[in-house]
């Protein structure tokens, strides 16, 4: 072997297909075929670089979402700002920044505001989300939705409200290591922020320091006249901050706590960088805990990681305004989270009858052009094998366990097979029970019990 290709194989050395399925899902919505052999081919460092970076690299090809053969209206129709994000994780050449909008989204979970706030939201969270904590949380803090959601803006001096003051210390920052009487005087310090309704429905959020508590403060034992920019700084600068930040990027990508070696480790390579986010997301997925049990997994799919990876695995686009209730079925509609914590992610996704809504979702893509099974298009006798390879291939060659693949073959063959019948009992002709095997393998192997999990 030539120095070359040693060095080549030393860098794919332990990197495959199954490795890059796995760092797609978690750091994305899946891979397609094509995306999964080229990174395996380029190896570990190369694909994490193309993901914290982006750059040049095979893309899916799929069209713009269109519903009613119309451009998507998200300000005006229903579902429809649903629809123009579910784009944009489906299609996505940053599939990681994408991601991390939704982590930010459930971490500064903000609803009930008119949908232009929220998508300017949105965008906010996707410039800033592998960027600098402290601007991130300046700009969030700043954002009408925000101020509006947590009754920052027009908080009275008199009588400042503590909801966000509160929130961001127990969700978005520290989450232990405060007191009742620091949320008080944080409150304090964040008053001034006044709302504006503009004449075109819009609100305009700004800062009067005329309407700021101007008073001595005590935060977290330091004193001084603390304004909204101080109590921001020393919520980041607190103790806890780091150790807290990072293990949820690592159970938001691992699904399981750190351990305290690895809990340590990424608090002081947070602290050292500067409090950005990058650096520790790609410690994160260049870590060995992410890609154990290759071969069963066991991190639930939240229903939108589960509707936009099947949708970007299979190529298929938004040309249905269906996946908006479908998500609401679920039990996770994107701009519209349950509460101020956000979703409870793991388990909880899966039950009776978001488990249910699942199964529907199978059924309208296996309905989509990219999928429908048309009638007399499947050759007739295959055998079992060949019948799921053909599924497989069709729906993006998803990961099966060992047993899947086993029930999957013996029901293509009984739907396949020619045993011999009992008296009076009717079969299908052989060309439609060849289509018929085709639909349910697709369907099952989108809504079965490895489809849940990655």
């Amino acid at each position: 072997m030539s120095r070359r290709n040693k060095k080549r194989h030393g860098r794919r050395a332990g990197w495959d297909e199954a490795h890059v399925r796995r760092l797609f899902w978690r750091a994305g919505f899946g891979a397609t075929p094509r995306e999964a052999r080229h990174w395996a081919r380029r190896g570990k460092a190369a694909t994490i670089r193309w993901l914290l970076s982006g750059g040049v690299a095979p893309a899916p090809r799929i069209p713009a979402a269109r519903v009613d053969g119309r451009p998507l209206d998200p300000v005006n129709e229903w579902g429809h700002d649903v629809l123009w994000w579910l784009d944009r994780m489906v299609r996505s050449p940053r599939p990681l920044q994408e991601k991390l909008t939704l982590f930010w989204h459930d971490h500064f979970a903000t609803t009930d505001q008119d949908t232009p706030l929220m998508l300017d939201q949105n965008r906010t969270l996707r410039r800033g989300a592998l960027g600098r904590f402290p601007v991130l949380l300046r700009n969030v803090t700043r954002d009408p939705a925000m101020a509006l959601h947590l009754s920052l803006a027009d908080s009275d001096p008199e009588a400042p409200n503590e909801n966000f003051a509160r929130e961001l210390m127990e969700l978005y920052t520290l989450g232990r290591g405060y007191s009742e009487r620091d949320i008080r005087q944080a409150a304090r310090a964040l008053t001034g922020f006044r709302s504006d309704s503009q004449d075109d429905g819009n609100v305009r959020i700004f800062y009067d320091r005329e309407y700021h508590d101007s008073g001595r403060k005590r935060i977290f034992r330091e004193r001084g006249r603390f304004d909204w920019q101080d109590v921001l700084r020393l919520c980041v600068h607190h103790p806890a901050h780091p150790t807290f930040i990072t293990g949820k990027l690592w159970e938001f990508f691992v699904g399981s706590p750190p351990s305290r070696p690895e809990r340590a480790r990424l608090a002081s390579l947070y602290r050292r960088s500067g409090y950005r986010v990058k650096p520790v997301v790609g410690a994160i997925l260049a870590s060995s805990a992410l890609y154990r049990k290759l071969d069963s997994p066991g991190m639930v799919k939240a229903p939108v990681v589960f509707l936009a990876g099947a949708l970007r695995s299979c190529g298929q686009g938004i040309e249905r305004d269906n996946w908006a209730w479908l998500l609401n079925g679920m039990g996770q509609t994107p701009f519209r989270p349950p509460s101020v914590a956000g979703w409870e992610w793991g388990t909880a996704w899966l039950s009776t009858n978001s488990m249910r809504v699942r199964f529907d979702v199978a059924n309208n893509l296996v309905d989509t052009p990219r999928l429908q099974v048309a009638d007399d298009a499947t050759p007739e006798g295959l055998p079992p094998a060949r019948a799921l390879a053909r599924a497989r291939r069709a729906v993006g060659e998803p990961w099966i366990s060992e047993r899947t693949r086993r029930e999957l073959l013996k029901l293509a063959h009984r739907l396949l097979g020619e045993r011999e019948l009992p008296e009076g009992e009717w079969r299908p002709p052989k060309q439609q029970r060849a289509d018929m095997c085709q639909r349910v393998l697709r369907q099952l192997l989108l809504c079965g019990p490895d489809a849940q999990v990655h």
